[in-house]
């Protein structure tokens, strides 16, 4: 699946994203910490600004690592009682809730689609298994942003118990 993020360089670029901030909260995040679970339902879509997050689908255990400059949420239409995101460095992301994200949807459509395509992107990449040539994808993409490839390369050890939590 592409990449479903936001050039941080066009951020600059476009007034709306500039004025990101004036829909959200800054939250920051310590490594392990969870951003949102099934018992934690935030109905917000988040902004990436830094460190690396990971996205776990508990049903079927498969994750999708997001870096800086993704967007990603558990709005309404893509909730799942399995799926919680989880800090895998310590972050920093804009936390939109659901009446700001309305008010998103007033003064910016497509900026508003935007994200919303990008949670549904992730969701899909969720539900499908994983072979090869996907995982290959989601690294590459992550070298092509200049992502570190740490979080990517240890989290795999990790993945045989992130159905446990």
């Amino acid at each position: 699946m592409k990449a479903a993020s936001l050039d941080v360089k066009k951020l600059a670029t476009r007034q709306d994203l500039i004025n990101l901030d004036g829909y959200g909260v800054e939250v920051k995040k310590l490594q392990n910490e969870r951003i949102y679970t099934p018992e934690q339902v935030t109905n917000a879509a988040f902004y990436l600004k830094k460190g690396f997050v990971r996205l776990v689908n508990k049903q079927n255990c498969m994750t999708k690592i997001i870096g800086a400059g993704d967007f990603f949420g558990d709005r309404s239409i893509f909730f799942s009682e399995y799926m919680y995101a989880q800090a895998l460095t310590s972050i920093e992301y804009m936390h939109i809730d659901e009446l700001n994200f309305q008010r998103l949807m007033g003064s910016d459509v497509r900026l508003a689609m935007e994200i919303n395509t990008n949670i549904s992107k992730h969701y899909v990449y969720l539900q499908e298994k994983q072979n090869l040539f996907v995982r290959s994808k989601e690294l590459f993409t992550h070298i092509k942003r200049d992502h570190s490839l740490i979080p990517l390369l240890f989290n795999r050890k990790e993945e045989s118990s992130i159905c446990l939590n």
